[in-house]
Order: C-alpha cells, then sequence, then structure tokens
C-alpha cells in the first residue's frame, strides 16, 4: 500500500516528517490536515462527509463543537446525523481519539441510531422493561431501555400510546412466549392475589426445569406494572407451562370478578349501573362497562338517566 508523509510540528515545535500507510482508497479523498492522520482536532468534525472513506482520526475542536451546538452551520453545510445524540440532539465529542459514538441497542427505541456516553450509560435508570431470568430471586436484572438492552437481544420493547400523552411499554421475542401477563395495580386487591398465583408458578416452574424469565414492563400510570411470565419456545415446555398456570390460577381464585373491578369506575357506581340496567347488559366488569360505553357512547348515558327517572317515579 502506498505510503504519504505528513509533515507537522512535534511537542518541541519541530518540523516532523510522518510516514503514514494508505489505502487507494483514502488517497483519494482531499483532505490533508495532519489530524486526519495523526488524530488532533478538526473544524470541520461534524460537517464532514468523508470521514469513513477517508479512515480519518480527527476529533472535534472547540469551534466544531460550538457550531454544531448552535447550528451555525455555512452555506450548504449540513450537520452529519450520525454524530448527533438521537435522544438528547447534542454533538456527540468522542471520549478517546477515533471513537465511534454509541448506537442504539437492538430491540430499542432508537436501535441503530447513535447515542452520546452518557445517554447511554444513564438510559436504565428509569427502564422500559426489566427481565429476570428463571426464578432466582437473587439474579441481577436485565434492564431495556431507550436505547440499551440487556438480554443481548432476547426481547425487545415497544411503545403502546393509548392517547398522546398516556401509553405503556410491550415487550416482544423470537425466542420466548408469552404465557401469562396481567397488571400489577398498587393498592388493588388483586395484588395479593397476582403474588400468590406469581410465586405459586415459579415453585413449579422450577421443579419442572422450565426455561422461562418473567418480565415487568413500565406504563405512564405510576401506579401500574405489568406482569409477564414467558416460556423459552419449546413444545413441551409449553404444555407444561400451561397446564401449571392453569392450575395457579385455581388455587388463586384469579377468575373472582372482585378483582376486575374497582379499578375503572368505583365499585359502588358499577353496583348502581347493574340494579339500572342490569336487566338489559350483563355487565359484571369494569372492562365489560368501559367497552359498553365506548360502543354506545352518549346513548348509554341517556339510558341512565331515563332508567333513574323510572326509579324515582
Amino acid at each position: 500500500m502506498p505510503k504519504v508523509g505528513i509533515v507537522n510540528f512535534d511537542d518541541n515545535g519541530n518540523l516532523r516528517t510522518n510516514m503514514v500507510t494508505v489505502t487507494k482508497e483514502e488517497l483519494g479523498v482531499n483532505c490533508w490536515l495532519p489530524a486526519r492522520f495523526l488524530g488532533g482536532e478538526c473544524d470541520r468534525y461534524y460537517i464532514c462527509r468523508h470521514t469513513e472513506k477517508a479512515n480519518c482520526k480527527a476529533d472535534p475542536s472547540r469551534i466544531a463543537r460550538e457550531k454544531a451546538e448552535h447550528e451555525e452551520l455555512g452555506e450548504g453545510e449540513e450537520l452529519r446525523q450520525d454524530r448527533i445524540c438521537a435522544l438528547c440532539g447534542e454533538p456527540i465529542v468522542p471520549t478517546d481519539p477515533g471513537d465511534r459514538p454509541y448506537t442504539g441497542d437492538t430491540g430499542t427505541t432508537y436501535e441503530g441510531q447513535p447515542v452520546c456516553d452518557t445517554c447511554y450509560d444513564e438510559d436504565t435508570c428509569e427502564p422500559a422493561a426489566t427481565i429476570y431470568y428463571g426464578a432466582d430471586h437473587h439474579d441481577e436484572p436485565h434492564l431495556i431501555g431507550s436505547c440499551r438492552n440487556e438480554t443481548e437481544g432476547d426481547f425487545r420493547v415497544k411503545w403502546h400510546s393509548t392517547d398522546p400523552w398516556r401509553g405503556y411499554y410491550e415487550c416482544e421475542s423470537d425466542g420466548y412466549v408469552e404465557v401469562f401477563t396481567d397488571a400489577i395495580l398498587s393498592g388493588h386487591e388483586s395484588e395479593e392475589m397476582l403474588k400468590k398465583l406469581y410465586d405459586r408458578v415459579l415453585e413449579r416452574f422450577d421443579e419442572e426445569n422450565i426455561d422461562f424469565a418473567r418480565v415487568f414492563c413500565r406504563s405512564s400510570n405510576v401506579f401500574m406494572t405489568s406482569l409477564e411470565i414467558w416460556v423459552k419456545k419449546d413444545f413441551v415446555q409449553l404444555l407444561k407451562a400451561h397446564a401449571i398456570i392453569a392450575g395457579a390460577k385455581g388455587e388463586a381464585d384469579y377468575d373472582n370478578p372482585l378483582y376486575s373491578t374497582g379499578i375503572l369506575f368505583p365499585r359502588e357506581n358499577l353496583e348502581k349501573f347493574k340494579k339500572l340496567l342490569g336487566e338489559r347488559y350483563n355487565i359484571t366488569t369494569d372492562k365489560d362497562l368501559a367497552d359498553l360505553a365506548a360502543e354506545k357512547g352518549g346513548d348509554l348515558l341517556a339510558e341512565i338517566v331515563e332508567a333513574a327517572k323510572k326509579v324515582k317515579a
């Protein structure tokens, strides 16, 4: 491969010629700044389009960082988006000469996009999902954030929006199958029931040597976290898992309607509705009433008012 001589000043202020080996492709890039070959600072760091082709070893100068931060660009200049953090929007400054930025891990919202060190390191302070493998309560959790995935691709998260301000995270997996999911509601009677079911399932899964993961996903509601149990894709293990969960549901009285009320509506309101329109509509849970309201709209309120008038008469 050809060599080029790069002349620069050394630390003592003396001129020095450095011989650098380059490829034919690198030689075709019209940039002969010593920083490109030897490391150093470059004012065009955030706008240069030839970095990869030139195998550039330069770092951003103070001028380059200020221009990028304030977007003070000349005519025809554009910021290189692969050097701007996708999370915080700030220019990414390399920790060491020649470093390339982090990119979002597979299975995250910012998968493949450039991320600065700070955003990557702090991403799991408030994780979208927390995963535990097996029944070991002392196992370190594996976290998934916006750009960081500690499950090595076993799981990925997706944000499900219920309106512009609210929603929840869902987990997906190619190697595991979800066999149980429910919501942990802070202060609700179902908490104790779910704890009983959860402990029983973990005990039986451990006895049967089932390869599984426990997943907890965050939502915009600070009082609600999803509880999910996933089993490795294996036909025999999945059959055992479903049988164990069905038995645990019976032991924990999982299907008791009590655990499906007092969530969306106060229980006394649900009971009043049953008294007024219970013969017309089969409503036993909060979800039944919410679905009916969505279906009927304002007509349902009119029916309630009419039924209330008849009761008073």
